[in-house]
């Protein structure tokens, strides 16, 4: 029974209330999404891509009118207002509305009133695309409105304000939980963004951070990143271009995830020093891009992991060309792609880190220093277990590299030394090729453009496999003196083809008896070249019963003859006197 009367006292209470300030008094309390005009005659408009919703809007102190999406409104003087309400949701990047704006334009109070209207909440659940594209372009926006959700949903903020580039203060972010990809893109190139929000989230998401700050030339300093638990592509290329950046955030997480700082920092130009990497349990492409083109980067952050994973420094440092000492590498076991492309381009650096793996991984140094046009000493290769491209373009275009590493390998892998010294236009002599047995482009274009290489490594196998030696030499214009042991062309698979084009006009070809030497082109002996037949053929054999008179013969000159030729000739690597 006093409970009863409790609750009757508290409903003529707030009947009482309701009936003094009005329902008009209530919505007087929201605080709606507000464009204000900063100069006269400013316009703005809402439309709709490929999908409608239904909106209210209210002109200064005017009353509230429904709003038909694509209508332009003027505020015709500075300081003239208009408010949004509606049930608004995007569906997607190709189904959502967004502002027009023309003039100057500063907004504010609460966004979540385009989409729960009179009743505003902080949860955007289940409203994914919600936000995504609403103020993208808008040059005109000074400020942005309130954005409270602490619950967030994928996609909410995608490039919400992506090139608002007179936008200069971000609003604060409350929630500390993401959802994937929530943040992506949001203030993609605002070029006079200088002041950022705390971004208190300590539960990530993947993709959630993703290239949020690109091109955002006027940031100076990142905010704290305060998690300790990583998500997929959680800061992929999150200050990417930010060129202007000189203070980084602290790292200080142990374990990553996949693709967590991929291009993180790629193109920022004005840092110089890396935030420490404490990290010593990697992900696949952890760190791909993530200094990339950070041409200002003079010191490299120590790596201490020991274990690689598939492209965990893919392109770490990739053009960052003042950077003059790479950090030790200590890892024994290699991974695909590991180190793929990691010092490319970084013209300033003179001496490579040692490289102690013996186990070879597919492709683990593709173009590892490729165009370091300033190393003058490569590292020692001690692996003997090979792999698919293992080598792949190392030293591509290293131009100051003269001598190369030696390369004990017995067993070769398919395309394992492909274009490995490519352009090495310095490089006076060749490494010793032991290996007898050979595989699909094992040598592809290994010392295309060695312009200074004037004596080919000895090629003793006696088969040739697919396009084992095509373009090998190619452009090597000093290249007078090459010595095979192979007794065929392998025509089929085009195993040397191209592979003499543009040596020197004059040289001498050594081969085995057998070889036919008639065939003078770019793929096969040089032209103007002296063919040499001599070396490790045996004594002439007169026994005319050895020689078979209607099998292949030539003449020391690598000639094929038939039975009529009188003289030395060459039959199943032999020599024989033929009389008649």
């Amino acid at each position: 029974m006093i409970m009863k009367r409790k609750n009757d006292i508290f409903r003529f209470l707030c009947l009482t209330l309701l009936l003094m300030i009005g329902v008009g008094g209530l919505h007087a309390q929201v605080d709606y999404l507000c464009l204000t005009a900063e100069t006269a005659y400013s316009t703005v408009k809402l439309r709709g891509v490929n999908m409608t919703a239904d909106f209210q809007v209210k002109k200064g102190t005017g009353d509230w009118e429904n709003y038909t999406l694509g209508t332009i409104i003027t505020l015709e003087a500075i300081g003239d207002k208009v408010y949004f309400k509606g049930n608004y949701k995007g569906l997607g990047t190709s189904k959502f509305i967004k502002f027009d704006m023309y003039g100057k334009i500063s907004a504010s109070g609460n966004v979540m009133t385009l989409t729960d209207g009179d009743i505003p909440t902080t949860s955007l659940a289940g409203k994914d695309y919600c936000f995504c594209f609403l103020f993208q372009a808008c040059a005109a926006l000074t400020t942005a409105p309130e954005l409270p959700a602490t619950t967030l949903a994928p996609c909410c903020y995608s490039n919400m304000f992506w090139g608002c580039d007179n936008l200069t203060t971000a609003p604060t972010l409350p929630a500390t939980t993401l959802a994937n990809y929530c943040y992506e893109g949001m203030f993609k190139s605002c070029t006079g963004l200088t002041a950022l929000p705390n971004l208190p989230a300590t539960i990530m998401a993947e993709g959630c951070y993703y290239y949020m700050f690109q091109g955002c030339t006027g940031l100076t300093e990142a905010p704290t990143l305060p998690t300790t638990t990583l998500a997929k592509s959680c800061y992929k290329e999150m200050f990417r271009d930010c060129t202007e950046l000189t203070t980084p955030p602290t790292l200080p997480v142990t374990t990553l995830a996949e693709s967590c700082y991929e291009g993180m920092f790629r193109g920022c130009t004005g840092l110089k020093a890396a935030p420490k990497l404490s990290a010593t349990t990697l992900a696949p492409d952890c760190y791909y891009s993530m200094f990339r083109e950070c041409t200002g980067l003079t010191t490299a952050p120590e790596l201490p992991a020991i274990t690689m994973v598939d492209g965990c420094y893919g392109r770490m440092f990739e053009d960052c060309t003042k950077l003059t000492t790479a950090p030790e590498l200590p890892a024994t076991t290699l991974a695909d792609y590991c180190y793929g492309w990691m010092f490319s381009g970084c013209t300033g650096l003179t001496t490579a880190p040692e490289l102690k793996a013996t186990q070879m991984a597919v492709h683990c140094y593709n173009e590892m220093f490729g165009n370091c046009t300033g190393l003058t000493t490569a590292p020692e290769l001690p692996a003997k277990n090979l792999d698919e491209g293992c080598y792949c373009g190392m030293f591509a275009g290293c131009t100051s590299l003269k001598t190369p590493p030696e390369l004990p390998a017995t067993t070769l892998a398919d395309y394992c030394y492909e274009a490995m010294f490519i352009y090495c236009d310095s490089l006076t002599t060749a490494p010793v090729l032991p290996a007898t047995t050979l595989t699909i482009s094992c040598y592809y274009m290994m010392f295309q453009g060695c312009t200074e290489l004037t004596t080919a490594p000895l090629l003793p196998a006696k088969t040739l496999a697919k396009t084992c030696y095509q373009r090998m030499f190619n452009g090597c214009s000093k290249l007078n003196n090459i010595k095979v042991n192979f007794t065929a062309w392998n025509e089929a698979e085009n195993s040397t083809q191209n592979w003499v084009e543009g040596v020197s006009a004059t040289g001498t070809f050594t081969c085995p008896a057998g070889l036919d030497t008639t065939l003078k082109d770019a793929s096969h002996v040089p032209v103007g070249w002296t063919v040499d037949i001599t070396t490790g053929i045996n004594t002439p054999v007169v026994d005319k019963n050895q020689l078979d008179p209607k099998g292949i013969m030539y003449n020391l000159s690598g000639q094929r003859v038939d039975e009529n030729y009188k003289g030395i000739v060459i039959q199943n690597g032999k020599k024989y006197l033929k009389k008649h």
